[in-house]
């Protein structure tokens, strides 16, 4: 490259480059929602190891089905406000109108109050049918708090930030389980799981305490007079989204967590925990995706709204960058040291290193999707992102009732592989046809304009 004398222009060397990325306030936001998360997963990955080494085979296999299903239900249990409020909350407050956003904030409150109480009487039932009954209103109570959590954490994620909203929202949900279990291992005693899901429903209810200060903080600021407010209500429209975003999100759910339920139905709770370790750590691209997901949710409705298109491109591309680094860098570690990994819970978990490189290509597929369903959700297609979801969990389930009976846990990866790629390349194709948006590492190979700007966390 020459200037007008004709000269060489000098290139800046990687030093120069390496202090433009440390000033792009996009890269800063990311690398703090990265060690936010890197610090999430970790917590969960250890107290998965403990509970693995202080529970045997067949009582973790019992553990995870219960922790899976909580998972599950309690996604069920919101009623779709999880996100449905993230994308009130921008609209509202981009319009400056506190009278439907208090509107948007009760109906939210409601409709979580009332699904977890209709989804916690059947959930205990279901889990005292077959546990003993301290057990079951644990998990229960655990999946009534972490309902709640999940909701509050995604509202405090898009008005406050995402360190308060999913750093307290997770990590004080599962470090007194985690004290609790590291304190049972170097006594030599055995643990209960009941405890351990008291002591997320304790953490949780902290959680949600601390986020209910940081949200009347934020109101308090953006609009003094909001306690005085009449508040107005869109009911049936909040209903008509919210019935949407709930069928999609349980979908979204049972994808992550159905696998573990049906293996422990077709097979046994010791194969069950085994394909649940397993899961967690194929899910290590998870760091990439969930950091990119609370990211950008943090900013992509904001700048949809209000109309700041370059900025979201520009937000975009430092995604999908960044997450291609995270999908070459976490393939090459969990196929390199997947033994080693497997050992550290359990030897008896070793074998199953061929299930956990299948797998790992079907949650790296995962992450290269980025934030299509993001957009798809917050922009106001949450119906056709339902469709993709339906279609991926039908796929999904069909394979695994088809290939577990012959091929047992392979068959399972091999089921949800296939599951992920189809889902992520129907998200990228709906992101881009019906928002001119691509959420994908994909945008990369037609980037044509590397200097990324998006504000700063």
């Amino acid at each position: 490259m020459s200037d007008e004398n004709g000269r060489d222009a000098k290139r800046p060397g990687i030093p120069a480059r390496l202090t433009g990325l440390a000033k792009n306030p996009a890269i800063r936001g990311i690398a703090g929602v990265f060690v936010m998360k890197s610090s999430i997963i970790v917590a969960n990955f250890a107290l998965i190891m403990l509970a693995a080494r202080v529970l045997d085979t067949d009582a973790f296999g019992v553990f995870s089905i219960l922790f899976a299903a909580a998972g599950l239900f309690c996604i069920v249990a919101t009623f779709g406000q999880q996100v449905s409020i993230m994308r009130w909350w921008n609209e509202y407050t981009a319009a400056g109108d506190p009278a439907t956003l208090k509107g948007a904030l009760r109906f939210s409150a409601t409709a979580v109050f009332a699904g977890c109480v209709v989804i916690a009487a059947g959930f205990f039932f279901w889990a005292a049918s077959t546990h003993a009954l301290l057990l079951a209103a644990a998990v229960t109570l655990y999946m009534v708090m972490q309902a709640s959590v999940t909701t509050s954490g995604h509202l405090v994620r898009t008005a406050v930030g995402v360190g308060a909203g999913d750093g307290f929202g997770n990590l004080l949900v599962s470090v007194p389980a985690l004290i609790y279990l590291a304190a049972v291992l170097l006594a030599g005693r055995a643990a209960e799981a009941s405890t351990i899901f008291f002591l997320f429903a304790a953490g949780g209810a902290a959680a949600i305490t601390l986020h209910f200060i940081f949200l009347r903080r934020k109101i308090r600021t953006l609009f003094p007079g909001f306690a005085s407010v009449r508040p107005r209500y869109l009911a049936a429209e909040w209903r008509s989204r919210s019935f949407k975003l709930w069928i999609s999100n349980g979908l979204e759910a049972a994808n992550q967590y159905l696998d573990v339920l049906i293996i422990g139905y077709l097979m046994s709770p010791a194969v069950a925990g085994a394909y649940f370790v397993t899961t967690r750590l194929a899910n290590a691209f998870a760091t990439a995706s969930d950091t990119m997901h609370m990211f950008s949710t943090r900013h992509i409705p904001d700048l949809y709204y209000r109309g700041e298109f370059k900025q979201l491109n520009g937000l975009l591309n430092s995604v999908a960058a960044i997450t291609l680094a995270f999908i070459v860098v976490g393939m090459v570690i969990i196929l390199g040291g997947g033994h080693l990994f497997l050992a550290v819970f359990n030897e008896a978990y070793v074998p199953y290193y061929p299930a956990l490189a299948v797998l790992c290509f079907g949650t790296a597929a995962v992450a290269a999707a980025g934030p299509s369903g993001s957009i798809l959700m917050l922009t106001g297609h949450e119906g056709r992102y339902l469709r993709t979801i339906a279609l991926t969990v039908l796929v999904r389930a069909a394979g695994f009732f088809a290939l577990i009976p012959f091929f047992g846990i392979m068959g399972a990866v091999t089921a949800t592989t296939i599951s992920f790629v189809l889902m992520t390349a129907m998200l990228r194709h709906q992101s881009k046809k019906l928002t001119g948006l691509d959420g994908s590492v994909m945008r990369l190979l037609g980037m044509r304009d590397r200097t990324a700007y998006a504000p700063a966390e």
